[in-house]
């Protein structure tokens, strides 16, 4: 039989503030709220620190973006796409400038049904980084599906100009041409598509019926 010790005084587990070193959030009204005094107020640390205090703040949204995407896989992973969308808007806000998390969300919204959304998030991709192929063709599927043929025609045409050798992508391009009655220039995209890829079937299909 274990033999009972006296009690002893619980040891106190570090709280935020001992662990970072920083000052603590107040969580109690300290005053009336005055327009030209914040009611908390948050001690700012010194100078000599801050510099290292960003660094850690960097590497600590690194971390959090990651984590968040490594939820929203989990969510993906059982078809719940709803539930995945906050844990990749966080992904995107802590890991700012990555563009496969936003590529990742933009692919979320669209199927989700948020087309705006979709548009919005691969063109911030693009603001970035105009070269990015993917990020084009997913915005001209986009603009597709909201009938702007033309705008859709020109994301194709960009992607194609980047990355020359995809056969889907001259595909589209064809559709969105043939969509603004220009079949000369979309059969010539089919044939391209299908010299690309001589199996592709919508290529096929699509340059058959314009014949």
């Amino acid at each position: 039989m274990t033999t009972l010790t006296k009690t002893q005084a619980p040891t106190p587990s570090s709280t935020s503030t001992q662990r970072t070193g920083f000052a603590g959030i107040p969580t109690r009204i300290r005053d009336i709220r005055d327009a030209q005094i914040p009611p908390l107020v948050v001690d700012p640390i010194d100078d000599q620190n801050k510099e290292a205090i960003c660094e850690s703040l960097g590497e600590l949204g690194t971390k959090l973006a990651e984590i968040h995407r490594t939820a929203a896989e989990a969510f993906l992973s059982q078809g719940l796409y709803e539930q995945s969308l906050p844990h990749l808007e966080a992904s995107v806000t802590f890991g700012k400038g990555e563009a496969e998390y936003q590529m990742q969300l933009g692919f979320v919204r669209y199927v989700t049904g948020d087309d705006i959304g979709a548009i919005n998030t691969f063109n911030m991709v693009l603001a970035n980084d105009t070269g990015n192929a993917d990020a084009w063709f997913n915005l001209g599927m986009v603009l597709f599906g909201q009938n702007q043929h033309a705008e859709a025609e020109d994301c194709f045409r960009r992607a194609s100009e980047i990355f020359p050798n995809d056969a889907q992508t001259w595909n589209n391009r064809g559709v969105c041409l043939w969509q603004m009655q220009r079949q000369g220039e979309a059969k010539a995209c089919f044939q391209e598509a299908l010299r690309i890829d001589p199996q592709d079937q919508d290529a096929k299909f699509n340059i058959s019926s314009l014949s």
